[in-house]
């Protein structure tokens, strides 16, 4: 855990305060543009399908990119909205540290100088857009999958590191503010479609509302991985087999 934002890890947020790291922490590292290279985002990914033997190669690569986005949105949210700090994680600048099965076990930031952000307004883009998009935008070329099912993915994790966050109750309002505005919101203020807008929804099932995804993420396709429940939109006839 890096010390300066051990803050943010409260409450949920404790089981990912190993999910950030600084260089020298970690032995197995690779530079994070190293993900758009296809040699190397092909052999992380045949190292995972090892692990999911049999799997579809579309929920191979639905499952590795949950586990990354895990690992990226969820601390770098928590650390915006409980400490107004604005990670460095563009692809460019941060190194991932992976386990042997070709899969995402922290991100190493460049250094522990973390600067406080000053406006809300495009706090999130260092995320989205520096590391988020080009790399399902890579892995959409490479694997032809759906880019809403990646998005759906990043979105879906998203919306709930805002939730818990919020749910602790000592967010940076304005900084939640837009966090919520990049899921509610149908156009970008360039004037493009924003491809996180309308993926997660809030449906009544009974007498309670649950959040559910606008895509399956197809982890019911990886042999031994079982459905995940009430936020999936079509729970498979077999989920429970």
């Amino acid at each position: 855990m890096i010390p300066s934002l051990a803050p943010c890890f409260t409450g949920i947020f404790v089981h990912y305060k190993d999910a950030l790291a600084l260089p020298g922490e970690h032995s197995s590292v690779i530079p994070g543009r190293d993900l758009l290279d296809r040699n190397t985002s092909e052999n992380l990914l045949a190292r995972f399908a090892e692990v999911h033997a049999g799997g579809d190669r579309r929920a191979i690569v639905s499952m590795w990119t949950q586990w990354h986005f895990g690992a990226l949105i969820i601390p770098t949210t928590a650390a915006m909205l409980l400490l107004g700090r604005d990670l460095h994680v563009d692809l460019e600048r941060i190194s991932l540290a992976v386990d042997g099965k070709g899969k995402t076990t922290a991100i190493v930031l460049p250094n522990d100088e973390i600067p406080a952000i000053s406006v809300s307004e495009g706090c999130f883009s260092r995320l989205f857009q520096n590391h988020v998009e080009p790399l399902i935008r890579h892995f959409v070329a490479q694997f032809k999958v759906s880019p809403r099912l990646l998005w759906n993915n990043a979105t879906d994790i998203f919306e709930w590191a805002l939730d818990q966050a919020e749910a602790i109750g000592t967010v940076r309002s304005d900084a939640l503010h837009e966090g919520r505005s990049l899921l509610c919101t149908r156009l970008r203020t360039n004037g493009q479609s924003n491809p996180m807008y309308g993926l997660v929804r809030h449906v009544k099932q009974g007498d309670i509302t649950v959040r559910q995804r606008k895509l399956c993420c197809l982890r019911y396709l990886l042999p031994g991985v079982a459905c995940c429940g009430s936020i999936c939109p079509s729970p498979p006839a077999n989920a429970g087999n």
